[in-house]
């Protein structure tokens, strides 16, 4: 069954990462572009992970991972090779409402982390639903190759344009019509 998409707001929230790999790493640089809090926990770090810590972007707890460390989690991202510690994680986030992405593990998802396009204020979230991550990444990169290269620049303009008129459906109406002419559809 596949996944409702939906957008959320995770600036200043506390996003709690298992792993300090290069999966944890993919998936950090891509939370970070959404300003959360990040915690990496994990007995080993990247280099880069650590660099991050350096620049103020993130904390690490340098150390396994315990129950506690998720409890005021806003969302978890579980980024280690182990099925068991997977399940635990996700069985402890879905009885309290805790979002919870184990990497290349759907049946402990509740939500599935997509393939990214962003463009200003412009995201693209792609998802096979868990299924094939590979074809997401795919269109990932097709849908950035025939997108307009000044996008930000056309958000921005209906953006200004949007915000001059009275709310309703005549607005609505203009909105998609010159959304259309930039993007020459």
């Amino acid at each position: 069954m596949p996944y409702f998409p939906a957008f959320l707001n995770i600036e200043n929230k506390e996003v709690v990462v298992i792993g300090g790999g290069k999966v944890a790493e993919r998936k950090i640089e891509k939370l970070l572009l959404f300003k959360p809090r990040i915690k990496v926990i994990a007995p080993k770090i990247t280099p880069l992970i650590e660099s991050l810590e350096k620049e103020g972007k993130l904390s690490i707890v340098r150390r396994r991972f315990i129950l506690k460390d998720i409890e005021r989690a806003f969302l978890v991202i579980v980024a280690v090779n182990n099925i068991k510690l997977q399940k635990r994680v996700y069985m402890y986030c879905k009885k309290r409402n805790i979002l919870c992405n184990a990497v290349d593990s759907p049946d402990f998802c509740t939500f599935i982390f997509p393939a990214l396009v962003l463009r200003g204020d412009v995201v693209i979230g792609i998802s096979t639903s868990g299924k094939v991550p590979a074809l997401s990444r795919s269109l990932r990169e097709y849908v950035q190759r025939v997108l307009p290269e000044d996008l930000e620049k056309i958000e921005e303009k209906l953006e200004n344009i949007r915000s001059s008129l009275p709310k309703g459906k005549k607005r609505q109406e203009l909105m998609v019509k010159l959304s259309k002419r930039f993007l020459n559809l």
